[in-house]
């Protein structure tokens, strides 16, 4: 036999040899979904079923938090899942409908501020989205001490940030009026993300090498979040199954199995 038929064969053994996790993580996924189908009868759709499960009392919840706060061997082994995960999904990007599923940058519910004024010098910079019926109207507007409408513009389908910034007048303002413009109007971004990574040392929570926000509402509907997420586009095959795609998918079946042994 060959040397490289012995390495061909080498590396088909080896592929076998693997756990494919993708299917571990459905097999995982199917009690948790048969449970919350059942536990919220009234919710139709996945979406409302998590966003549920994110904000309110339950077990998987609860399950979630007590992992988060406890110190004991369970709650250390855990969080060391998701320091992985973490890490996995800092190498390997993976994308839900064009947005990356990352800790670093994610949308874990929807943003309640509709207004946000910043004065600057002599300016005031305004961006309100909550005028009364007429939810999807935003104004924003720079008016200065005196009076004087230095910038004024209204969208009518709706945040929408590329809008904003292609418009003619707001690119005839200066580098300083655009930055402080740009950063009140997202403010108030409708699904405006956060990061669930911490630099503050001394108020966090430890998870691997990682720190973590000292935040257990936030990061228990982080997690479950991209739990969704990742299970989204496995479902929808928007993920190449390869070994790189299969490590990322390895800590999130392990979550995920941890939780559902609440159920």
């Amino acid at each position: 036999m060959s040397t490289s038929l012995y390495t061909e064969n080498s590396e088909k053994w080896k592929n076998l040899a693997s756990i494919d996790y993708f299917t571990h993580f459905i097999k995982a996924w199917i009690p948790f979904n048969a449970w919350y189908k059942n536990f919220y009868p009234d919710l139709t759709t996945d979406r409302k079923a998590i966003d549920e499960i994110k904000s309110t009392s339950n077990k998987f919840r609860n399950k979630l938090v007590s992992l988060l706060i406890n110190g004991d061997n369970d709650g250390v082994a855990f969080k060391s899942r998701i320091a992985e995960l973490h890490s996995e999904l800092e190498r390997k990007y993976i994308h839900n409908k064009g947005k990356r599923i990352t800790f670093e940058n994610i949308v874990i519910e929807n943003n309640t501020q509709k207004l946000s004024i910043f004065n600057y010098k002599s300016l005031s910079y305004k961006a309100d989205r909550g005028i009364a019926g007429r939810p999807k109207e935003v104004q924003i507007s720079i008016v200065g001490s005196n009076g004087a409408i230095k910038f004024s513009y209204t969208q009518n389908d709706g945040f929408d940030l590329a809008d904003l910034l292609s418009n003619p007048s707001f690119t005839g303002l200066s580098q300083t009026q655009k930055s402080n413009l740009k950063n009140c109007y997202e403010d108030i971004n409708p699904t405006k993300p956060i990061t669930l990574l911490s630099h503050d040392v001394n108020n966090c929570i430890q998870m691997g090498n990682f720190h973590f926000v000292q935040d257990t509402d936030k990061l228990c509907k982080g997690i479950i979040e991209i739990i969704y997420n990742l299970r989204n586009v496995l479902f929808h095959g928007e993920i190449i199954p390869d070994s790189d795609t299969n490590k990322v998918y390895e800590p999130a079946y392990q979550i995920l199995h941890t939780l559902i042994q609440s159920l």
